[in-house]
């Protein structure tokens, strides 16, 4: 309980800080734009060096703010940083990252953890620190695995297959990971692969005799697992 609750600390602080950190770079932004706006409205500042060195300060004042926003992010997150050092050893198994050497020591669990580890959270204004993604168990509603979009903002497109080949790989690390903290038997995993296109990646748990049974395809074998 007292790690699951610092973990989520750790996370609304480093929430807390950026969304202080892109406020203030708004601001920044906001002002300058209205402070060159009010250089240009003015026909006397338009021409001559009094309207460059307007916008020449508007500048400089923005750079300042964003630098003073920075350096309070850049302190916060080595803080944020510098507890998750100390953390990260200390998390049990299903809490821990896949390379923790708490797994050396794995046993199979006689009870089932107040939470589990999906990933990590990070953010790109902060990509140092990663925040363990912890999950209440029970599990109180489905998991749903976004495999993205094959054209990104930035105009780029990514290959559909790989995204959804990725998808998939998640869901089944995601099923390792419940099948590891669980105890043996506490629930029965059935997969559904209508077009038969995952054989691959769902290897692992087919091969590993964990599948209640083969993984079902079509529409025959979708509706009797879904029966």
């Amino acid at each position: 309980e007292r790690l699951y609750n610092q973990v989520w600390g750790m996370f609304e602080d480093l929430a807390r800080t950026t969304a202080a950190y892109r406020s203030a770079v708004d601001f920044a932004d906001s002002r300058m734009e209205k402070e060159l706006d009010q250089a240009l409205s003015d026909p006397r500042s338009r021409i001559g060096g009094q309207g460059d060195a307007a916008r020449e300060a508007a500048r400089a004042r923005h750079g300042r703010l964003v630098s003073q926003a920075r350096e309070v992010l850049d302190r916060d997150v080595a803080q944020l940083v510098a507890e998750a050092e100390v953390v990260e050893p200390a998390l049990p198994t299903a809490f821990a990252r896949w390379d923790n050497p708490v797994w050396h020591a794995y046993r199979v669990p006689m009870e089932i953890p107040m939470a589990l580890r999906l990933g990590d959270l990070h953010l790109p204004e902060a990509d140092r620190i990663r925040i363990p993604m912890l999950i209440r168990l029970p599990l109180e509603r489905g998991l749903w695995i976004d495999s993205g979009r094959s054209a990104s903002l930035d105009g780029s497109f990514a290959d559909s297959h790989e995204m959804r080949r990725l998808g998939l790989e998640t869901a089944v690390s995601h099923a390792a990971r419940l099948l590891a903290v669980y105890p043996a038997g506490e629930f029965t995993v059935h997969v559904i692969d209508p077009a038969g296109s995952g054989a691959q990646a769902l290897a692992p748990l087919a091969q590993s005799g964990v599948l209640a049974a083969p993984p079902a395809q079509g529409a025959a074998g979708t509706a009797d697992v879904l029966a």
